[in-house]
């Protein structure tokens, strides 16, 4: 039974297809394609991330922006860091000025 602001309670009943499948309600799952098509691989891409140098008083750190929440984190190291966010990503030094 769902609500609906205007009319109240609205009670739904089985459709004719839930009866013939014995009366059970079922989500529909998106199926993989039999053939691999490249429409329906998913392949992760990785979060990357172009951290700004900071020199504090006893080292050095990076501070990156975040490419999942958008906020502003600090590591203290290159390569695979998590967020406090949670977030996993790489951080990969800025390229040099001048460089191609």
């Amino acid at each position: 039974m769902t609500m609906n602001a205007e009319k109240g309670p609205v009670v739904t009943a089985p459709s004719q297809e839930d009866s013939a499948a014995g009366g059970k309600s079922a989500a529909t799952v998106p199926q993989a394609s039999p053939h691999g098509d490249a429409l329906f691989s998913i392949d992760p891409v990785p979060l990357t991330a172009r951290p700004l140098l900071l020199i504090t008083r006893g080292r050095v750190e990076y501070l990156a922006h975040c490419p999942h929440c958008r906020d502003w984190h600090r590591h203290v190291h290159l390569g695979h860091v998590t967020g406090p966010c949670g977030t996993e990503y790489e951080l990969q030094p800025r390229r040099a000025k001048g460089a191609a």
